[in-house]
C-alpha cells in the first residue's frame, strides 16, 4: 500500500498522485490566507529596519547599515518597492530608509503589501521541502500529512505574512534538510554542491543558520554512522557468530568512503563560500588589518554574539528578564502551538524515536536530531523575544504530525476512531481559520484569556494594529492622540491624525494608547548599563478609565478632565 513505512526503503509514490495535488492545493490556500492578512496588519517593528538594509544593498549597492542580519530576506523584502520604482537617496540609517520607503508617494499600504509579496514565495518554498522531506523518508501519505499540518500552523502562517527575516530562514533551514537527507545517502560530488548551496543560503537568512544546522549535521552524522554500524552488525557481524563486517556497497553503505565523504564536503564548503560571498556583492574588506572576502559576515556574527551576551529586554510570566530564562521556548511552544498539532507531533516524533532505535533507521531519527539540535542552542541563549526564533522547529513537528495521523488512521479500525482523528484534524484547522488575521498573536486555551500576562514583544505585540488603531480613531472622531509606543518613527500618516509620544511620569488627560508590551514593561530606565524598573508605572491608567482592547495588541484609553463627561468606550 501506498505510504508503508519501512526502514531504510521510503515508498515510491506512482506517478500522478492525488497526494502531490492535494499538497498543492493546501498550499495555494496557505498563501492567500497569508495575503489576505495585508490590509489588516500594519507593519511591525522590525519591518522597517528589514526593508531598509534591503533597499541599501539594491540602490546603492553596499550592506553598511547593520550586519547583525545578514541580506538575503531583507533584499527579497526590497525588491517590490525597488521595482515600483521606489529610491532612497543618502539616508542616515536603516529605519529612516525603511520608513521613507513605506511613506514613498503617499502609498503606505501599497509599499507595505509590496515587501511582504516578496516575502511571500517563502512560504511555498518551506511547504515544497517539508513535502519532499516527508515523500523522501516516508512516503506520500505522511508527506501529505505534514504539509497539512505545517500550512495551518499559525506562528507559520505570521511569519509568513511578514518582511522579516524568520519565515525565510524556515523555508532555507527546510531545504538544507532535505538537501542533508539527500547527501547522507548517497555524499557524491553533486549532492555536496546542492547541501553547500542550500547552507549558504540558509546562512544568508540568518546567522542562527550557523549552529542550528552545524549541530543538526553533526547530530545526522553520528546517527548515520551508528546506524550503518548496527545493519552491519546485525547482517555481517556480531549477530552472525562473528563473521567480517559487510563488504562496502551493502544496504547502508552505498557510495559510502572517506575519500568520497571529505570530497563532497570540500564541493560543499566552496558552493556556500560562493553563495555568501555573492549575497555580499562579492566586498572585500579587513578585520584587525587583515583582507578577507565579505567582512560583513564576521562582523555579523560578532554582533549577534555581543547581543546574546549582553541580553535584551522581555517581559515573561509576569517578571522582567534582560539575559533570559532556559523555559522561554518550551513554554512557548507549549502555548503558541494548536495542542492537536503538538500531540500529533509530539506522538509521532516518538514513534520515530522507538522506530529508528529497534531498526537502526537514521532517516526516522533525523527530524528529531534537527528538533533537539535546535532546542539545545535556543534554551541557552540569552535573548527571549520571540518563538519566532525557533521557528524550523515546526518542519520537525508537522512531519512528526504526519507519521502519527497515517498511523492512527491505519490502526483506528472502527469509525468512532476515525471520526474521533477528523474531529481533532478539523478543530485544528476551524482553529487556525477563525482566528484569521491575527496569527501572529495566537495562543492556544492553555495561554488563558489574557496572554499577555504570559508575553509580549513579537508573540503578541510587534506593532501590527495601527490600522485598527485608526479605525477606533475615525470612528470617535479623535483629533490627537497621545500614543506610547516603540516605533522608531511618527506613526501618525498611518493612524490618521497627530500622534505624540507619550511615557515617563507624566499623567495627561485625553485619548491614550500603550502597547502590551510596553504597559507590562512598566517604566523603564538606563543607568550605568542596568535597567531600572517601576513595575507599577501605568497602574493609575486601570484606575482612571477602563481601557478598551484594540485588535490583539493596544490598550486605549479616554482619561477625562476633572469635571468632563467620559467618552463613550468604543
Amino acid at each position: 500500500m501506498s505510504g508503508v513505512i519501512t526502514p531504510g526503503h521510503p515508498p515510491t509514490p506512482t506517478r500522478g498522485s492525488w497526494h502531490r495535488w492535494a499538497a498543492v492545493a493546501l498550499v495555494l490556500v496557505g498563501l492567500f490566507r497569508i495575503a489576505a492578512t495585508y490590509d489588516d496588519l500594519s507593519e511591525t517593528l522590525d519591518e522597517v529596519a528589514h526593508l531598509g538594509a534591503g533597499m541599501e544593498w539594491l540602490e546603492a549597492g553596499r550592506y553598511t547599515f547593520e550586519p547583525q542580519h545578514p541580506p538575503l530576506a531583507r533584499v527579497a523584502s526590497a525588491v517590490g518597492p525597488y521595482l515600483l520604482g521606489i529610491r532612497v537617496h543618502d539616508a542616515p540609517d536603516m529605519w529612516t530608509t525603511g520608513r521613507r520607503v513605506l511613506y514613498a508617494d503617499g502609498r503606505y499600504l501599497r509599499n507595505l503589501t509590496a515587501a511582504r509579496l516578496g516575502i511571500l514565495p517563502f512560504f511555498a518554498i518551506a511547504a515544497l521541502f517539508v513535502w519532499r522531506l516527508g515523500r523522501e523518508a516516508f512516503g506520500p501519505d505522511v508527506a501529505l500529512g505534514a504539509v497539512a499540518c505545517f500550512t495551518l500552523l499559525p506562528p507559520v502562517l505570521a511569519h509568513s505574512g511578514v518582511a522579516t527575516t524568520d519565515g525565510p530562514f524556515e523555508a532555507m533551514f527546510a531545504a538544507t534538510l532535505y538537501a542533508m537527507v539527500r547527501w547522507l545517502k548517497q555524499p557524491t560530488v553533486r549532492r555536496g554542491a546542492w547541501l553547500g548551496v542550500a547552507a549558504g543560503l540558509s546562512l544568508m537568512t540568518k546567522f542562527s543558520a550557523l549552529p542550528y544546522l552545524g549541530l543538526t549535521m553533526a547530530f545526522a552524522m553520528l546517527i548515520r554512522l551508528w546506524s550503518m554500524r548496527q545493519q552491519r552488525r546485525r547482517a555481517f557481524g556480531s549477530d552472525s557468530g562473528g563473521r567480517a563486517p559487510a563488504p562496502e556497497g551493502r544496504e547502508g553503505d552505498v557510495h559510502w568512503t572517506w575519500r568520497g565523504v571529505a570530497t563532497s564536503l570540500a564541493v560543499a564548503a566552496i558552493a556556500a563560500f560562493v553563495v555568501v560571498w555573492a549575497s555580499y556583492r562579492f566586498s572585500v574588506g579587513t578585520i584587525r588589518g587583515i583582507p578577507l572576502p565579505a567582512p560583513e559576515i564576521v562582523r555579523g556574527i560578532r554582533d549577534v554574539a555581543e547581543h546574546n551576551r549582553g541580553g535584551h529586554p522581555s517581559y515573561f510570566l509576569g517578571e522582567f528578564h534582560v539575559t533570559g530564562v532556559w523555559y522561554f521556548f518550551p513554554v512557548l511552544l507549549l502555548i503558541k502551538t494548536p495542542l492537536s498539532a503538538l500531540v500529533l507531533g509530539v506522538m509521532g516524533l516518538g514513534m520515530l524515536a522507538r522506530r529508528g532505535w529497534q531498526n537502526a533507521d537514521w532517516i526516522a531519527l533525523l527530524p528529531i536530531a534537527a528538533a533537539a539540535a535546535i532546542l539545545a542552542v535556543a534554551i541557552p541563549s540569552r535573548i527571549n523575544i520571540g518563538l519566532r526564533h525557533v521557528l524550523p522547529i515546526y518542519i520537525a513537528l508537522a512531519l512528526g504530525a504526519g507519521v502519527a495521523w497515517q498511523y492512527a488512521w491505519r490502526r483506528l479500525r472502527v469509525p468512532t476512531g476515525r471520526a474521533a482523528l477528523v474531529l481533532a484534524t478539523a478543530l485544528m484547522a476551524a482553529g487556525s481559520v477563525t482566528i484569521h488575521p491575527d496569527y501572529l498573536a495566537y495562543f492556544n486555551v492553555l495561554a488563558g484569556r489574557d496572554p499577555s500576562r504570559i508575553v509580549t514583544d513579537s508573540d503578541l505585540d510587534w506593532g501590527q494594529d495601527l490600522f485598527r488603531l485608526a479605525r477606533v480613531v475615525r470612528e470617535q472622531k479623535i483629533d490627537t492622540l497621545r500614543f506610547a509606543h516603540m516605533f522608531s518613527g511618527d506613526v501618525g500618516p498611518v493612524i490618521g491624525v497627530p500622534v505624540v509620544p507619550w511615557g515617563g511620569p507624566s499623567r495627561p488627560t485625553g485619548w491614550i494608547a500603550i502597547s502590551e508590551t510596553l504597559y507590562r514593561f512598566g517604566r523603564l530606565t538606563v543607568r550605568n548599563d542596568l535597567y531600572q524598573r517601576d513595575a507599577h508605572a501605568n497602574d493609575w491608567l486601570d484606575s482612571a478609565a477602563v481601557f478598551t482592547r484594540v485588535g490583539k495588541s493596544i490598550r486605549l484609553y479616554h482619561i477625562p478632565t476633572p469635571g468632563a463627561v467620559p467618552a463613550a468606550r468604543p
